[in-house]
């Protein structure tokens, strides 16, 4: 790591891998979004749905695999696109992290805060406990990278 790590940066590592493995994963679903805008999502939601023996009766399941069957190429393609976007982002971050660079903790700082509105409107119009604990995750990491860049700033800065 270029920059020697303080008591209060112990946790970039963490953040950093985080970052990176969900970078990995919204890259790799692009490119399956895209390689496979064709496909018939909602029969392969209701095959998965089968086999980890969820009953494709159920409301929930019945209104997703419903809701996957009706998206067109069109629409398989924007998302496609926007998962590999995001995920090299997320990638770019998750790298920028690990080494140390003022720079990603910037980036992380603003396109987290950028993204937390959504969460908090997503939050409101329809709470769950996963979308609280992803909102309250993002606003502790945008807080504590916060005072990681203001400590970063009264040192010099090699990268």
């Amino acid at each position: 790591m270029s920059r020697t790590g303080s008591r209060g940066e112990r946790l970039l590592p963490l953040i950093a891998a985080e970052r990176a493995l969900r970078g990995l994963l919204l890259f790799a679903a692009g490119i399956y979004l895209l390689s496979h805008s064709g496909s018939d999502y909602g029969s392969i939601a209701n095959h998965l749905a089968r086999q980890v023996e969820l009953d494709p009766r159920r409301p929930f399941v019945r209104h997703l695999v419903r809701r996957l069957g009706h998206l067109g190429r069109h629409e398989l393609t924007l998302f496609g696109v926007g998962a590999l976007a995001y995920g090299g982002l997320e990638l770019v971050e998750g790298v920028g992290l690990w080494l140390r660079k003022r720079w990603a903790e910037w980036l992380t700082v603003v396109a987290t805060s950028l993204l937390l509105p959504l969460e908090l409107y997503e939050l409101v119009r329809r709470a769950s406990l996963l979308k609280a604990a992803g909102l309250t995750v993002n606003l502790l990491i945008v807080l504590y990278l916060l005072r990681v860049v203001r400590r970063g700033a009264r040192s010099p800065d090699p990268g």
